[in-house]
């Protein structure tokens, strides 16, 4: 089984957390970011086997905020 990336940001503007793999096709959204980490395992899972990938078996989750401060 295969570890997949996960690349998370942080959107101010949308006020949401932001995953994408390109490995996976995987692009979701969420408010918080517990809530985006449970979307993304469903997805994931979902999406390997749609489009014939090797199965998923952790994900490796990659995490970064940017704060303005006036």
């Amino acid at each position: 089984m295969r570890v997949y990336i996960i690349n998370v940001t942080w959107d101010c503007h949308g006020e949401v957390w932001c995953g994408v793999s390109d490995e996976l096709a995987l692009s979701l959204e969420c408010s918080s970011f517990d809530g985006l980490i449970e979307r993304v395992k469903v997805a994931a899972l979902e999406l390997s086997r749609l489009n014939n990938c090797e199965p998923v078996g952790m994900l490796h989750f990659v995490a970064e905020r940017r704060e303005g401060v006036v």
